[in-house]
């Protein structure tokens, strides 16, 4: 009988261990896309962007933004300093300095604010990587701006296996192979800020099973996500799932109150 019980007791703390490991160390809902699968089909920035504004104070944060750096190490290493929600409460106690960030600290902040969305999946962090395009369009030079592109052109789609997440809307497309095999290209053409239309579109060798999650930013009440006459659930602040095989042709239309994008 104590044979038994010992082995039943080594096997609960084992789970117990696991469960904690599990939940402090989240697995990641989606992920960034490799830059050479995603395609941009219009630049992020408009060519006219506005001349840098030389009243905007502009600091490198390298003291707060490495705390955050340090915190995502911790995640990768698996190391049990990692704490999501210190995390969070860091990443929430630096977001108001943004505006106030040199192009190098922007990059940085990308790399942590993507890095939780990836183990969040909360739609906040995605509408943060949105905001980085309208504020830096505002604060920038022309050169930084390309650099700023390249850091958020992975964003834009993320994924896990084959269910894609819409994050940005931008005139982009993403490109990759099945899991059952066979080419995959989902396409988005928009002109969101102006009309807060947006289409998906897919186009693919066969026939195949795709779960899409089109982000539904938190101001966008009355938001609409329409597939084949068929309306799905838009709730403000998260993801409108569709489950379905898709064929080439097939696609998806949003339609966002673009009265009520906020003012930057």
């Amino acid at each position: 009988m104590s044979i038994k019980y010992g082995i039943s007791l080594s096997a609960l703390l084992f789970m117990l261990f696991s469960c904690s490991q599990k939940n402090q160390f989240p697995e990641m809902l989606s992920e960034k896309v490799a830059a050479e699968n995603v395609f941009l089909n219009q630049p992020l920035f408009p060519d006219n962007s506005l001349a840098l504004i030389d009243s905007v104070q502009k600091n490198d944060f390298g003291k707060e933004l490495n705390e955050l750096l340090v915190c995502k190490q911790f995640y990768e290493n698996r190391n049990e300093q990692f704490d999501l929600v210190k995390l969070e409460n860091l990443w929430t106690n630096l977001k108001g300095e943004r505006e106030n960030f040199s192009v190098e600290s922007v990059s940085n902040w990308i790399e942590i604010t993507g890095f939780l969305l990836e183990i969040t999946g909360k739609e906040l962090y995605a509408q943060e990587l949105e905001n980085v395009v309208y504020q830096s369009h505002l604060i920038f030079s022309e050169a930084e701006l390309k650099q700023i592109e390249k850091q958020l052109i992975p964003w834009i789609f993320t994924k896990n296996v084959d269910h894609i997440h819409v994050n940005l809307f931008v005139n982009a497309t993403v490109k990759y192979n099945h899991t059952l095999k066979g080419a995959v290209e989902i396409t988005q053409e928009s002109n969101f800020a102006e009309s807060g239309k947006v289409q998906i579109k897919f186009k693919m060798e066969q026939k195949r099973l795709i779960e899409l999650f089109v982000r539904i930013p938190e101001w966008a009440d009355g938001a609409t996500v329409v597939e084949k006459g068929v309306k799905y659930i838009a709730i403000p602040g998260s993801y409108s799932q569709i489950t379905r095989k898709w064929s080439t042709g097939d696609f998806v239309e949003i339609t966002l109150p673009v009265e009520k994008i906020p003012k930057q």
